[in-house]
Formats: C-alpha cells, sequence, structure tokens
C-alpha cells in the first residue's frame, strides 16, 4: 500500500530575491473567484511552507490568492552559515516585502509558532498594506524560551544528536494519537533544516514587546491545542487577552502542529475570521 501523505500535492515555490541577498522559496496562487483576497501562511521554527498544504488545497479551491514561503534556511530557500542571516529584523524585513510584493484588496495572515511572532512584528511595524485580520496557530505573549541546554551545544554536536532531538520533539509537538505516517512524512521534510540555522534563529529571536500588542486592532483568531508541548494554550489565551479584538480557541486532542493534526477545525476558524472581514 502506497504511503497517502507522499501523495498529497506539495506547496511548491520559485526560487526569489526577495530582496537583495535574501533568496527565498516562495509559493504564490492566483486566486480565480477571489483574486483580490489574499492569504499569507508564515510557518515556524524548523518548519516549512508545505505544513499549510490542507488550508493551502481548500483554500486554493475555494479561489482565494495565496501565498507562502520558507524562512531562511528553511525548505527551499538559501542557507547561509551566518548566523546575522537570521536575525530577527532581517526575517521581518523580508516579510514586510512579501506583504508588499503580493498584496491585494483584503489581506489575511494565517501562521504558527515562531511565524506568529514574525507575523505580529511585522504588525507593529505597520506594513504599507493593509493587513485585514490574522489567525495566530500555537502561540504565546512572550518569547518561548528554547536556549540553554542542548542549544549551547556546536551545531556539529546537535547534528549528531538530531535522533534524540527529533524524539523530543515528536514527543512534545505531537498528540498521542497523530497519525504515524504523518509524523514521519513530516520529519523527512525537516530533514532539510540545518541545525546550525535552528540555533541561530532561536539565539536571534527577539519576540514582539507585549507592551505594543493592545496597539493591534484588527480581528485576531487565536487557536491552540489542549496538549501543545512546546506553546501550551495558556500562552495563546494570554496573548489574545492582550489583543482587543480577538477570540481564542482550545483544540481538543491536539498538539503543537494544529493546521496539520486539526486541519478542518484550523480552516472553519479560518472562515469564521472571514467572515468577520468581508
Amino acid at each position: 500500500m502506497s504511503d497517502p501523505f507522499t501523495e498529497l500535492p506539495l506547496v511548491r515555490g520559485t526560487p526569489l530575491d526577495i530582496r537583495p541577498n535574501r533568496p527565498l522559496s516562495i509559493a504564490h496562487h492566483q486566486g480565480t473567484t477571489h483574486p483580490d483576497t489574499v492569504v499569507f501562511f508564515c510557518h515556524g521554527a524548523g518548519g516549512n511552507k508545505d505544513q499549510w498544504r490542507p488550508q493551502w488545497q481548500a483554500l486554493k479551491a475555494e479561489g482565494y490568492s495565496l501565498v507562502a514561503w520558507d524562512l531562511m534556511g528553511h525548505g527551499d530557500s538559501a542557507r547561509p552559515r551566518d548566523d546575522q542571516a537570521y536575525a530577527w529584523p532581517e526575517l521581518v524585513v523580508d516579510y514586510l516585502a512579501i506583504l508588499q510584493r503580493y498584496a491585494g484588496q483584503r489581506n489575511l495572515i494565517v501562521a504558527h509558532s515562531f511565524g506568529t511572532g514574525l507575523s505580529l512584528s511585522a504588525l507593529l511595524a505597520r506594513p504599507t498594506v493593509t493587513i485585514d485580520a490574522a489567525l495566530l496557530l500555537g502561540t504565546q505573549l512572550y518569547r518561548p524560551q528554547v536556549s540553554g541546554g542542548l542549544m549551547s551545544l556546536p551545531a556539529w554536536v546537535l547534528e549528531w544528536l538530531r535522533p534524540r532531538l527529533a524524539k523530543g520533539f515528536r514527543e512534545r509537538a505531537w498528540h498521542a494519537s497523530a497519525d504515524p505516517a504523518l509524523v514521519a512524512y513530516e520529519e523527512k521534510l525537516t530533514e532539510r533544516n540545518r541545525l546550525h540555522m535552528f540555533k541561530a534563529l532561536t539565539k536571534n529571536a527577539e519576540w514582539p514587546d507585549a507592551e505594543l500588542i493592545p496597539s493591534l486592532v484588527l480581528p485576531v483568531s487565536v487557536l491552540a491545542g489542549d496538549s501543545d508541548g512546546l506553546t501550551p494554550a495558556s500562552g495563546g489565551q494570554a496573548l489574545a487577552g492582550q489583543l482587543p479584538n480577538a477570540d481564542f480557541q482550545v483544540l481538543e486532542a491536539c498538539g503543537h502542529q494544529l493546521m496539520l493534526e486539526k486541519p478542518d477545525a484550523v480552516l472553519k476558524a479560518f472562515n469564521k475570521l472571514l467572515g468577520r472581514v468581508l
């Protein structure tokens, strides 16, 4: 029997210098029935744009314009060795450049984990395009603490310990009921992401200033998994409490990978959010 996950359409990108010396793999789909509504997908640390495939395929079928990209060092994007390539301000400026390039009349953000922090920082930077709403998955009000411990080791040692790290991530990120074939498929994709990048990424992470969060008045929906061992639901609830126009929902029997573990629930939340801005 064939593996069903290998048969899914991948979210395929095209190499693009989104700005000088910042080559990223960006997937762009021009919508049909709703071409002026653009959905931007921002993945988390160690992830890739293909993690949005359930939502991508569904919203593509509904006629929306879509944009997803691999962050610097991730997936099919460039993988520089310079730690400063992964500095938080650099990633935010990449984000702003993508918004500027692909924005339509109506624009929505869907982001996960580390990508939610980048999204909030991009919004706080007051982009020149209007963002109408945001759906944030597996997020927190304050920067997640991932420094120290194994992350203090040299990158080559981390590569040697990758199986141990992958096991620890698997136990904390996925609900026990997650399909083993899905988990294996995702782990195979993340093998492209080098751990020197992840080490630099976490070291340079700044996260948005919590005191500025209440200035974001756009509609926001925050979703959390009840069994998320990386960004517990309490962190997402705290963030939603600081946003003046936010709602909060916990998905049952769900870990950190909400868009993959509960794709229908995430789509339902997105459609509800879209209804708030139509």
